[in-house]
């Protein structure tokens, strides 16, 4: 398949490893989920999968997509091509232990959106006071500034993760309108799903260990 291509001498192709990345990520995915979630155009993600499938890659279970062992295995050959074919592995990996270092703010952020400390107990948060939402809000925008200033600098290395920086502003845009889902929900591209992808993502291609 013709396309964008990265890694050493251009051998890697770019929209194979996005679809193989996100199921390499989630395991399994809704064809309707991949089509939605990834910015290439449906006729191509179906024209990849098939290739996948073809190749032993992955599988069709119901109405799933399902990566194999040799799906994960080609993902790591991937992985390795694409950070050492850029010639500039040092370099990624110090932009991935600064996303590391964001992580931890964001998953404080996320726990003090989701529940509210009151006297020392915490409770679920029933975003009934809207001062205490729009705190949290204000402080995922200067959040999303210094994370957008490391993926610029990613994404400059490896263009590929520019896609990130596009999802990530419209589930914050939505969040500011109201749309309060598109900052923690499940079923939507929220902005917390996004950066769950984004950060696996980089974790396995820099290598690094999760900080908890």
């Amino acid at each position: 398949m013709a396309g964008r291509r990265i890694g050493a001498d251009n051998m890697v192709d770019w929209d194979e490893f996005l679809v193989l990345n996100y199921l390499d990520i989630y395991g399994s995915s809704s064809q309707k989920d991949i089509e939605n979630n990834i910015e290439i155009v449906e006729e191509k993600i179906r024209e990849i999968l098939s290739d996948l499938l073809r190749r032993g890659l992955v599988r069709r279970a119901d109405d799933r997509w399902e990566i194999e062992h040799a799906g994960r295995e080609e993902m790591k050959r991937l992985r390795r091509e694409v950070l050492e074919g850029s010639g500039r592995r040092d370099e990624i990996i110090s932009y991935c232990k600064e996303f590391e270092e964001l992580n931890t703010w964001f998953k404080d952020l996320v726990t003090r959106w989701q529940v509210k400390n009151e006297g020392g107990v915490l409770v679920p948060n029933d975003h009934s006071d809207p001062e205490y939402d729009l705190a949290i809000i204000r402080e995922l925008g200067e959040l999303h500034k210094k994370t957008l200033k490391v993926l610029e600098k990613l994404s400059n290395v490896l263009p590929i993760l520019k896609t990130y920086i596009m999802r990530l502003n419209r589930a914050l845009n939505l969040v500011r309108r109201g749309e309060i889902e598109y900052l923690s929900g499940v079923d939507v591209q929220s902005y917390h799903n996004i950066w769950f992808e984004l950060h696996e993502g980089l974790l396995r291609l820099s290598g690094l260990k999760r900080v908890e």
